[in-house]
């Protein structure tokens, strides 16, 4: 790499994407991109990789590492026939193997010997908590000590009662007007230009400049749909579903939702009138693949178009896990498919979804590499979806389904939109 190429990663490095050059793919630091939406806060470092993976994958070794091992007697590998799924899963996997694999090596030959100079703790390497550490049932759902749980406090008969207090962004200026509003079941608009926080209690959650949310169960996202006139629907909707998966539920993580209510999401009426570009995060299990390339976008109504990866690395550039582990891979899926115009004609036949000005430039097999956050959190999406979206004459209009953290300028949903909102995972600028 040459110094022009390291000063120009460098610059990339500051806003948070840099672009791999020729190879399909980008690397993205998250709380970089999602500085832009605050004026005069950061997200704390330490509290978005507060799991992080700050050290390299240790690698099994092939060789005999203790003394005397031969002369054990060694157990005999059982073989293990893949099922019917498990070998579609594997297929799938050998089809993109080299792609990431090539966006990889392109990532630690460029960006990697810089990355740890742009993640900084502070100093601070008490800022990452044990994962040993013994944690309660609240902590185990990501949630500390002095925050609000919104999921059980919904459930509560006082639940209509509570109401969020709003103040602009300076948080201790007692001078501010406030207003308040009821914290569930209602869509809440913070139309300044500038951060500011709604409190709950002792409880403050900063809020990005120009975002909407609303706090409810997935019985009143029809809230959202627009009125009349579609062409105030969404053109770029990110959905992040809580898959049902045995290891979250055994763990207590957050709560799950069976596949069955995805269903049911009213994804046509949410969208713009002249269609929007869908993207749906998916885990690697070959069952909820198939549901959702055959029953889900079909009954939204949204055509498939491309499948990004998002891969996880550490700070020294190393994936999170070997690529080739067989139930655990270093990657998760984004399916992204089309919604088409419902101005005019709306059959299948009649709605060009490729070669259009708008979706002739949405590349397949796209590789978005980050650092994963906490939690299953997922890397802000909005910079590189925006271009893509249908109609190119019209603002973007972005919707997060099942959010847990809040976009400037996006409509958030969920049952704990404003989870990594809380004023402890932020630092005055």
């Amino acid at each position: 790499m040459d110094a022009a190429s390291g000063e120009v990663i460098e610059v990339e490095l500051q806003n948070g994407v840099v672009i791999i050059e020729g190879n399909n793919g980008v690397f993205m630091e998250p709380v970089r991109v999602l500085n832009s939406g605050y004026d005069m806060h950061d997200v704390k470092f330490e509290r978005y990789y507060s799991r992080a993976f700050f050290t390299s994958v240790s690698m099994p070794s092939s060789g005999v590492t203790n003394e005397g091992s031969d002369t054990r007697k060694r157990k005999r590998k059982r073989v293990y026939n893949l099922n019917e799924k498990e070998v579609l899963a594997e297929n799938r996997h050998q089809e993109v193997r080299s792609v990431i694999l090539k966006a990889h090596e392109a990532f630690q030959a460029t960006v990697a010997p810089s990355l740890r100079n742009y993640i900084t703790f502070d100093g601070r390497d008490d800022c990452v908590p044990s994962p040993s550490k013994s944690c309660s049932s609240m902590q185990n759902l990501g949630i500390e000590e002095g925050e609000v749980n919104f999921v059980e406090l919904a459930a509560l008969w006082q639940a209509p009662l509570y109401e969020f207090s709003f103040s602009k962004g300076q948080v201790d200026c007692e001078e501010e007007e406030s207003r308040t509003t009821p914290m569930f079941n209602t869509i809440i608009k913070s139309s300044s230009r500038t951060s500011e926080v709604a409190e709950c209690g002792a409880c403050k959650y900063l809020l990005p400049k120009s975002c909407t949310f609303l706090i409810s169960d997935i019985s009143e996202v029809h809230r959202l749909i627009p009125v009349g006139d579609s062409k105030d629907g969404f053109n770029l909707m990110v959905i992040d579903p809580p898959w049902e998966n045995k290891s979250v539920h055994r763990k207590s993580l957050y709560p799950t939702l069976p596949n069955k209510y995805l269903l049911s999401l009213p994804v046509k009426q949410l969208a713009h009138a002249d269609g929007a570009l869908v993207a749906l995060w998916i885990t690697n299990r070959e069952k909820l693949r198939h549901f959702a390339e055959t029953e889900l976008f079909p009954a939204w109504g949204v055509k498939m178009a491309a499948v990004w990866y998002w891969l996880k690395v550490t700070v020294e550039g190393t994936m999170v896990s070997p690529l080739d582990l067989a139930h655990h891979k270093p990657y998760e899926c984004l399916l992204l498919g089309y919604l088409p115009s419902k101005i005019g004609s709306t059959s299948e036949e009649s709605v060009q979804f490729t070669g259009s000005r708008e979706h002739a430039d949405l590349p397949d097999k796209f590789v978005l590499i980050s650092i994963p956050g906490d939690h299953s959190r997922k890397p802000p999406l909005k910079s590189l979806l925006s271009k893509h979206i249908p109609g190119q004459r019209h603002a973007e209009r972005g919707l997060e389904l099942f959010a847990r953290e809040l976009s400037a300028g996006w409509t958030s949903w969920g049952n704990e939109p404003l989870r990594f909102q809380h004023l402890n995972y932020f630092r005055e600028r």
